[in-house]
């Protein structure tokens, strides 16, 4: 591993622990056992290392939704996703979910900077917005759009969308935190998100 990754990771385990605002150049250089001068020869400032953290972790997510053919086009879902979204089995929906979840708990890098940004929120209103755009904003507008587009084709029940995507995303959101604080409540919550999205779709079936 190059000093570079050696940096990164060391900032990532620190951020998570103490938050952006509560880590020095000073305190990531010494457990490396290099001198925060040979630090700033790899990244200009604590920012730098920190904007590319984030840009790992939006590249490792993009990798996931691809998969479960979540894509944000400009906030909108595009045909693909309204086209698998309307003919997913409920088994079909519980697996996706439960995927993007086991991912955003088990990759330890996802983990680690959900963590990060979890504390930082509570340092800088500039990282409290992230914290929510990143784990609500983006979410529920996503699902508000897609929810909008399967009333409009009559794939589920007439209703709000905004209203249905905080009806099913809040609960997964939900037992992610309780997992977070309490791992061994990992399959307690895998079962609850599993009960929740059969619920909400037996719910909301046209």
């Amino acid at each position: 591993m190059s000093t570079k990754d050696l940096i990164l990771e060391e900032a990532l385990r620190q951020f998570s622990e103490k938050g952006f605002a509560g880590t020095s150049m000073s305190e990531i250089a010494k457990p490396l056992g290099i001198t925060k001068a040979a630090l700033y020869k790899h990244f200009e400032s604590k920012q730098q290392i920190f904007d590319e953290i984030i840009a790992e972790s939006e590249n490792r997510y993009a990798e996931i939704f691809e998969k479960l053919s979540v894509h944000f086009d400009g906030g909108q879902p595009d045909k693909q996703d309204v086209a698998v979204y309307s003919s997913i089995s409920i088994e079909g929906l519980c697996e996706s979910v439960l995927t993007f979840v086991r991912f955003s708990m088990n990759d330890e890098y996802s983990r680690q900077v959900r963590r990060m940004l979890t504390i930082s929120q509570f340092q800088t209103a500039e990282l409290s917005g992230m914290f929510t755009k990143r784990y609500v904003d983006t979410m529920l507008e996503y699902d508000e759009r897609l929810f909008e587009q399967l009333i409009g084709s009559g794939i589920i029940s007439s209703g709000d969308p905004k209203a249905l995507a905080a009806m099913f995303y809040a609960p997964v959101l939900m037992y992610m935190g309780i997992w977070d604080r309490q791992p061994e409540k990992a399959q307690e919550c895998e079962a609850a998100i599993k009960m929740h999205i059969e619920q909400f779709c037996k719910m909301t079936k046209a």
